[in-house]
Formats: structure tokens, C-alpha cells, sequence
């Protein structure tokens, strides 16, 4: 579930409550404005992090080497377990075959042997492209240069570039041109913490 809806704080928690009974469970929580407090509510906050945003990038319109895009379910599981081994602050399964299939997203990965060492996330909305799931298993920040590439490459040359990101995430981002713009925080049921 995301919070869409800076103001809406009271409506946010009912429909909550109304979704972990329809599903009977608690869904996971993006906090898009960083106002909802779920720590007496069953949850615990999973991170905080910045909203980021930038002006296109026009200048990094060269492929970058090695990458593809994960096109198949057996490749996304490879990519999925190295980007868990990279530092995912979960050891759950996120990323579902469907998004294979979603033309507005693409997952790339760059490919090391069987698998990918390095990965990221790029979608496509009406007015923004948004980068996620960066990652590097050598931990070099190239990945994250490469990363602005395909997604400017896959969707467009004319949309400034949105995302989230923390720590030295956020510090190799900011080194590319992007400004922080608020906050946010993700929140995971507190159920088998």
C-alpha cells in the first residue's frame, strides 16, 4: 500500500485496518510523506529515506556494457538474489513475474557468470521516469551511472528522473545531479520481526 495523500493521515489508517482485515495480514506500507507513526499499530519501520528528483539526463545516453533486461522468471530470481545479497533490508520475495510483463517497467541486470553482480529498477509514469532497486555487488558506484542510462535510454531523454534512496545510495546519487525532496519511510508488519 502507498500513502498518496499528504493530509489524509486519519483516512490512511482505516483503510489500513480495512486491508489487513480483507487480506488477514498486514500489507507493507510506503509512507510517501513520511507522517504515518505504525509502531503501536503492528508495524515496524522497515527504513527511511529521501525522495530524490532530477532534470534529464541527456548526457549519459551511451548503453552501458553487459547489462539486459530481465525479460524471463528464472533470470528474475537470479536477480532478485543478488540484489538480496547486496543489502536487502528484507529476506522476503518482492519482485513478481508480473512486472515482466508490465511495459512501463524494466528490470535490468548486469550479467557475472549465471547471474547479474550488479541491477536496477526503471519505470515509466506520465510524467516522470523513476529509478530504483539500485545495486553493485562490488559495491562500485558505476552502477548507479549506469543505471540513469537505461532508464533514460528506455523511456525518455526529455523526463526528469525521480526515486528514493538512503545512506551512500543517496550520497552517489547526489554526486549524479539529484536533489533530495522529502521524505519517506516503509513499514513491514511486525509479525515474525
Amino acid at each position: 500500500m502507498t500513502t498518496l495523500d499528504r493530509d489524509a493521515t486519519e483516512e490512511q489508517l482505516i483503510e489500513i485496518d480495512r486491508l489487513t482485515d480483507r487480506l488477514g495480514r498486514r500489507p507493507g506500507i510506503k509512507d510517501s510523506f513520511s507522517k504515518l507513526d505504525l509502531n503501536n499499530n503492528g508495524f515496524r519501520l522497515l527504513f527511511s529515506a529521501s525522495w530524490i528528483w532530477a532534470e534529464p539526463h541527456k548526457s549519459l545516453l551511451s548503453a552501458p556494457q553487459g547489462w539486459v533486461r530481465v525479460r524471463e522468471v528464472a533470470a528474475l530470481d537470479h536477480w532478485e538474489r543478488s540484489w538480496k545479497k547486496s543489502g536487502s533490508p528484507t529476506n522476503a520475495n518482492v519482485f513478481t513475474p508480473a512486472l515482466l510483463s508490465d511495459p512501463n517497467m524494466h528490470i535490468y541486470g548486469r550479467l557475472a557468470g549465471d547471474g547479474f553482480d550488479a541491477g536496477c529498477i526503471a519505470n515509466r509514469s506520465t510524467q516522470v521516469v523513476g529509478i530504483s532497486n539500485i545495486f553493485s555487488l562490488a559495491g562500485t558506484p558505476q552502477a548507479f551511472q549506469d543505471a540513469i542510462s537505461l532508464a533514460t535510454i528506455a523511456f525518455s531523454v526529455d523526463s526528469p528522473l525521480v526515486g528514493y534512496d538512503r545512506g551512500e545510495a543517496l550520497d552517489e546519487m547526489k554526486k549524479l545531479g539529484f536533489k533530495p525532496v522529502g521524505q519517506l519511510r516503509i513499514w513491514l508488519s511486525d509479525e515474525g520481526a
